[in-house]
């Protein structure tokens, strides 16, 4: 990034294609940062569950064949599920608490049924994340986010309580190491460092290891260097049911986590891998989902953890400024390549403890705090705050044994732990919130014979609501063009009516007007304002008159989304109304878009 955090230019955008020789060392760059968390995180799982090397060793070939393919997967046109950017693969950070706790309750084979179940929920509601709009809001996922890492701090408790008596003074010094040795790097190296610096902390934890005689070089000596070491049996069909059903519900937690962060990752990614702007494509976050939620129904058939995409991803990209899709492809060959180094992840797997969980820990301190900070900016009412304070409050309480809930058969499955019942509080509080302040709905036929109807709609709720006739004149206009815009953009098929639902909702002074209809395949309404907003777009007639709706509708909202999903497209616009005893509490901003 530019020096005031801006996004540098790619040289290379997704469809670009640099030289052989450029993408096998670009490439390469990315794979040794990757090998870190697929090699590590499914080996801390298993050897904290007490299992053996064998299973330690299978886990970490499984996340480095599976995260592979789904890397390749990710970055082929592929159908209608095709991808347009470059992603990585990886395993799941979120969910190695839940892993841990089935591996070691239930068994290889129960882990593995509830990681394909988490799997198969991922795809289904990702494909239809258009239903899920008015819960998945921002304050939402960085409750959901909050939540999942604080259940992390059991597990790095654990990881630094694993080393023989003789060497309980190394757990301070090795954590220490890697933590020092990481925040140097973050804080004072040149930003094109700033991206190895968990893996340099890896390696200087690793020093200290090797110094004090805390790594197992039997281990490394006896791997192989080429082939298939034994790796064990598969998980098998053991399935112990009682654990099964306790553990769903955080299985399913775990993968509405995923899909959050995949959000996050894709909107990233499209922002840094583009050199002009473009506005989030929530069917790139949608065809990304359904990908990684294969790979993940895969990775727990061979026995490890949940697939998502790497959220180091885009910084990669902007380091690098290459973004285009033939790197992810050398780089996932290059994890389907390691598989067969037995050598390699037996490095991995040797790795101590508390070296680990310092590398967990300072990969997750910067994400809580750029989720806690984001959370709280996007906060507009006290409502918005309760609607996260008081699942926090809970789900930490219960974590860290603060608050317990009763025992027994219905609560056993969403008391175990802090996320589900965290949880369980926030679609409570999230749906309250959303049944305050009534909203009005209409189905309308896009066309300009549904004009008067629909502003009739608006002017009936509006009034009801007790808006001034200024803010419902405003509401009417903004509207009108809107329904304009919607059915110029629709998909012509003759002789069908095409429909939209609209809905109204006001609370205080803010007024949200959302059009629901099929998708239209056309740009992205919030790219099209962007180009407007240019100087020279104003002196093109054939733009003025081609896009005058677009104009009206941006002038007479303060704020105007446009979300296009595989399954339908959402036009929403925001106006600042008054009510009609008083003055509206924020001022009225025009021309602004999100």
């Amino acid at each position: 990034m530019t020096a005031g955090g801006a996004p540098l230019a790619p040289t290379y955008e997704p469809d670009e294609f640099p030289t052989g020789r450029a993408a096998a060392g670009i490439a390469g760059q990315l794979s040794l940062l990757m090998v870190v968390p697929l090699a590590i995180l499914p080996a801390l799982v298993a050897q904290l569950a007490g299992e053996t090397d064998a299973v330690a060793a299978r886990a970490v070939v499984a996340s480095m064949v599976v995260c592979g393919a789904t890397t390749l997967l990710l970055t082929v046109r592929l159908g209608r599920l095709r991808s347009d950017s470059m992603y990585v693969a990886t395993v799941d950070l979120v969910s190695l608490p839940f892993c841990i706790l089935a591996l070691a309750s239930g068994g290889p084979a129960t882990m593995a049924a509830l990681v394909v179940v988490s799997g198969l929920f991922q795809i289904v509601i990702g494909l239809r994340l258009s239903y899920l709009r008015r819960v998945v809001t921002p304050q939402v996922r960085g409750t959901v986010l909050i939540l999942a890492f604080a259940a992390l701090v059991p597990v790095l408790a654990d990881a630094g309580s694993a080393l023989e008596a003789r060497l309980d003074w190394f757990v301070p010094i090795s954590v220490l190491l890697t933590v020092a040795i990481i925040a140097a790097i973050v804080l004072w190296a040149p930003r094109s460092w700033r991206i190895w610096a968990p893996a340099a902390g890896v390696g200087a934890g690793l020093v200290g290891a090797v110094a004090v005689g805390a790594y197992d070089f039997d281990l490394v000596a006896d791997a192989d260097w080429v082939g298939l070491a034994e790796i064990g049996s598969s998980p098998g069909w053991d399935i112990d049911y009682e654990t099964f059903v306790s553990m769903l519900p955080s299985f399913l937690i775990v993968s509405f986590a995923i899909l959050v962060r995949s959000q996050g990752v894709a909107s990233n990614t499209r922002l840094v891998s583009w050199r002009m702007p473009r506005a989030l494509d929530f069917r790139e976050v949608q065809r990304a989902n359904w990908r990684t939620g294969v790979g993940t129904i895969v990775s727990g058939v061979a026995g490890s953890l949940p697939v998502t995409i790497a959220g180091v991803g885009p910084a990669f990209i902007n380091q690098t400024r290459c973004a285009s899709r033939r790197v992810g492809i050398v780089a996932g060959c290059f994890f389907l390549a390691a598989a067969f180094v037995p050598k390699l992840w037996a490095v991995a797997v040797a790795i101590p403890r508390p070296i680990l969980g310092a590398f967990v820990i300072v990969a997750l301190v910067p994400l809580v705090l750029r989720i806690v900070i984001s959370s709280v900016q996007r906060l507009r009412s006290a409502r918005d705050a309760v609607v996260v304070v008081v699942p926090l409050a809970v789900g930490l309480s219960v974590e860290f044994g603060v608050l317990s809930l009763p025992q027994g058969v219905v609560w056993d499955a969403v008391s175990q732990n802090g996320l589900t019942a965290g949880s369980l509080v926030l679609v409570v509080t999230t749906v309250a919130n959303s049944l305050i302040g009534r909203r009005g709905s209409l189905v309308v036929e896009l066309s300009a014979q549904s004009t008067a109807e629909l502003r009739e709609f608006v002017r009936t709720h509006a009034t009801r609501r007790g808006c001034d006739p200024g803010s419902v004149a405003r509401l009417e206009a903004a509207a009108e063009e809107a329904l304009a815009v919607v059915s110029e953009r629709s998909p012509s098929v003759p002789s069908e009516p095409r429909w939209a639902q609209t809905t109204l909702g006001i609370t205080g002074t803010r007024a949200v007007l959302e059009f629901v209809c099929a998708p239209s395949g056309a740009q992205n309404l919030e790219e099209r304002i962007a180009l407007l907003a240019e100087p020279e777009a104003e002196t093109m007639e054939t733009e003025i008159g081609r896009d005058a709706a677009v104009r009206l509708l941006r002038h007479y909202s303060n704020e105007v989304s446009h979300r296009q999903y595989l399954e339908a497209e959402i036009l929403t616009a925001v106006v600042t109304v008054r009510s009609s005893g008083g003055r509206p509490r924020t001022r009225q901003r025009q021309g602004r878009t999100s």
